[in-house]
């Protein structure tokens, strides 16, 4: 078993444990446990494990949970924030969700044999920046249609994850790429979180730029690490 020890950003100046998992194993993988230690067939195996997931899908159909036994059980909940009281509800507006519950004798067994496990100290694993998309964010506030295009002196939306970064490091933050390789780091910033980035991009700008985060993980005392748009972008 693998560990590492992480910064807690949830709880600053507090230290978190993370678990490394090895490979999944797989539906195939349960299949061919199922066929070396019994008598029950492969397509048997298939049929009951497919049945059984057939009927946790038609019960939740129904508004119903699902209770099978040592595999735990379904739990249903629905999604929908409203400002006011509605007078009716649109299929829209609400969405169904489904979570697994695990027994908790199973989980009492499994942290009981995790007391008792090797544990190996490894390093932890850096996470980058992952830009996904940039859009220009027009005159009304509203994102542009088609990502990749901006506008010199107008506002641009980068949507991605692990995008947060320390404003107060002059090597961190989002940088423009030009295709001289000269660079620019934004400097009016007016969303700084994990999941976007809103910025002014520069009246002087022109030309094709290549996006690029930069941030430190651990925050602060980390690796510099970087993460690129997979394409330009480039003026209207």
């Amino acid at each position: 078993m693998k560990i590492s020890i992480q910064e807690n950003t949830v709880r600053p100046g507090t230290y978190r444990v993370i678990l490394h998992t090895g490979t999944r194993a797989t539906f195939e993988d349960f299949i061919r446990h199922v066929e070396g230690g019994s008598t029950v067939t492969r397509a048997d195996a298939v049929a009951v494990l497919t049945a059984a997931a057939e009927w946790v899908r038609q019960l939740a159909f129904q508004g119903r949970e699902a209770d099978l036994g040592p595999l735990g059980r379904s739990r249903l909940g629905m999604k929908g924030v409203f400002d006011t009281i509605p007078e009716r509800i649109e299929d829209a507006d609400v969405t169904l969700n489904i979570a697994w519950v695990l027994p908790g004798a199973l989980k009492r067994a499994v942290a009981k044999a995790g007391r008792d496990l090797i544990r190996e100290r490894v390093e932890p694993t850096p996470k980058g920046p992952n830009p996904a998309e940039a859009r220009r964010i027009m005159t009304d506030g509203v994102p542009d249609e088609r990502p990749g295009r901006y506008t010199p002196g107008q506002a641009m939306l980068l949507h991605g994850t692990r995008l947060d970064y320390d404003a107060a490091r002059p090597d961190e933050g989002v940088f423009l790429i030009a295709e001289d390789q000269s660079e620019t780091r934004v400097a009016q910033v007016f969303t700084n979180a994990p999941k976007q980035v809103a910025f002014l991009m520069p009246p002087d700008a022109s030309g094709p730029y290549v996006v690029e985060a930069r941030r430190r993980h651990p925050r602060g005392h980390g690796p510099l690490l970087r993460g690129r748009l997979s394409n330009p972008i480039v003026p209207t």
